[in-house]
């Protein structure tokens, strides 16, 4: 084979490499760094290619010194490439300055005193500088985990290394007898040769050091997801999208759960029971069916055990092996819901019996009040005293005064209506709000009966007591319109119950006259 076919091979080869590495390009040139430059190298090889193709057709400074040039140039970036690739930055100033000197010299000996053999000495040297910097990037410099990965590329550049400084011992003990740059002889034949089969591997090697790099990424990532997904103290699963079938689970849904990993593969969250509530599925499947993400969403879950448990359902939708999956996770805040719940009770509630404070109340009859205006009925409150307590209290106890309250407390819930409310202000002081009344007679079958339920003797402890109540009646909305106006009033028709015999009830409407406040006009 001849030179000019030879070097139209090579010419050829370049322009599929430059396709090859602008595969590479468009695939991966976000995700690692120095392909662009590789990219770069190539079309600089293809045009350095076609202008010595042109030898002959063209000047000689830009088919042999521009060509050359074009071509070491390229190589520099190409090694810039690789540091960028394998994260090691170097210094190329002095690559700069033998790029400076070789122009200048390769000019001398092509157009001043054109001497072939030197400019292939020149052209040789430069490329056993250049490649052997390759080489050494990749066999020793680079980081231990990468050095599987770029060990190929780098013995290929350790053989463009060889051959470029066999060929210029060559070329120094034989030289050349011609200065035609087309009429080379076997040795520069066969190295070109060489050049065009090491140019073919050293693509063949940048691709699989791509793919072994995207590979290796790949399992770290792999790894990093299995590690992350079996440690993770939460319930983690992974569900088809398509019928809900789970296709892992991970050690914290066994712990959490208590299913162990055959019960639950195969299966979905509807075949283990494991929503408690079909609102909480339904309302988390048409979130995942309008496209929304769901993150953090309070649901109640059944455990194999059959306890309940309050947890955090968040899920993403994420793609494996082309079919939509759900990536689930639970996390466990029953202590935490409990915890929630008692604070509430505890901001909302007596301590003591149990039993709405002032704060809830107020809110319960906003409610009732709302209602109440809708349906034009009427509601009772009620202010209620112990009897003669603070005696009691202090000749018994406050121990055996506390378990008065507890019990005075639950006779009142239990003789009243389920949504009625029956609320401690403080001390033996109850106020409760009996809503949805058509006619004051009904308040007062509620009234006796809890007069008649309080003069049932207490039984505490060892202690036979009698006890009764006063109460005060307002009503809404003949008495007055706001809670705070109809507890002033029910409070003053409860002192004129204990100022008269108590064990009774008074209505505010029916107060004598000198006992209600002037009413304004």
């Amino acid at each position: 084979m001849d030179i000019k076919t030879l070097i139209l091979l090579h010419f050829v080869i370049s322009i599929i490499n430059a396709g090859s590495i602008a595969i590479i390009w468009h695939q991966y040139q976000r995700r690692f760094a120095g392909i662009s430059l590789w990219l770069v190298n190539m079309i600089l090889q293809v045009v350095g290619m076609a202008l010595i193709i042109m030898r002959g057709e063209i000047a000689d400074f830009i088919s042999i010194v521009l060509s050359n040039t074009l071509l070491l140039i390229g190589a520099v970036i190409f090694l810039i490439g690789l540091e960028r690739f394998v994260g090691k930055k170097g210094w190329h100033i002095h690559n700069y300055i033998l790029l400076a000197i070789f122009v200048c010299l390769v000019t001398y000996y092509s157009l001043i005193n054109p001497n072939m053999a030197m400019r292939e000495i020149i052209v040789s040297l430069m490329i056993v500088i250049i490649s052997f910097q390759g080489c050494w990037l990749l066999l020793w410099k680079v980081a231990p985990e990468l050095l599987q990965i770029t060990r190929i590329t780098g013995i290929v550049l350790g053989c463009y290394t060889v051959v470029s400084f066999a060929r210029m011992v060559l070329l120094v003990v034989f030289p050349l007898q011609t200065n035609d740059s087309l009429k080379f002889g076997f040795v520069d034949s066969l190295t070109i040769t060489l050049y065009v089969l090491l140019s073919i591997c050293l693509i063949i090697s940048i691709i699989l050091m791509v793919n072994r790099r995207l590979l290796g990424e790949v399992r770290a990532q792999e790894e990093k997801f299995t590690t992350t997904f079996h440690s993770s103290p939460y319930a983690i699963m992974l569900t088809k999208l398509s019928d809900g079938a789970i296709i892992e689970v991970n050690d914290g849904f066994v712990n959490i759960f208590g299913y162990q990993y055959a019960e639950v593969i195969g299966k979905t969250m509807i075949d283990l029971r494991i929503w408690s509530k079909d609102e909480d599925r339904v309302t988390i499947a048409n979130e995942l069916a309008q496209g929304n993400e769901v993150q953090g969403t309070e649901c109640q879950f059944r455990k194999k055990s059959g306890n309940m448990m309050t947890g955090l359902f968040s899920t993403n939708i994420i793609i494996i092996s082309n079919e939509k999956c759900l990536l689930s996770n639970i996390s466990d805040i029953t202590e935490l819901s409990q915890m929630k719940q008692r604070l509430q009770v505890l901001a909302t509630h007596d301590a003591l019996t149990g039993l709405p404070n002032r704060t809830l109340f107020y809110e319960r009859f906003d409610i009732a009040l709302l209602k109440a205006q809708r349906n034009t009925k009427r509601m009772v409150i009620m202010s209620l005293d112990l009897d003669n307590f603070k005696t009691i209290n202090d000749s018994l106890g406050h121990d055996i005064g506390d378990k008065i309250l507890a019990a005075a407390a639950a006779k009142m819930k239990g003789i009243l209506r389920k949504g009625d409310t029956v609320a401690r202000f403080g001390g033996d002081e109850f106020v409760l709000l009996v809503w949805e009344i058509d006619h004051r007679g009904d308040a007062i079958k509620v009234i006796e009966k809890i007069l008649n339920g309080f003069r049932q003797p207490f039984i505490i402890g060892e202690y036979k007591l009698n006890l009764t109540v006063s109460i005060g009646i307002a009503f809404y909305p003949e008495d007055g319109k706001d809670i705070k106006d109809l507890i002033t009033k029910s409070d003053k028709a409860l002192y004129y119950v204990k100022q008269n015999g108590r064990d009774n009830y008074q209505l505010y409407a029916q107060l004598p006259s000198h006992n209600r406040p002037l009413e304004s006009p």
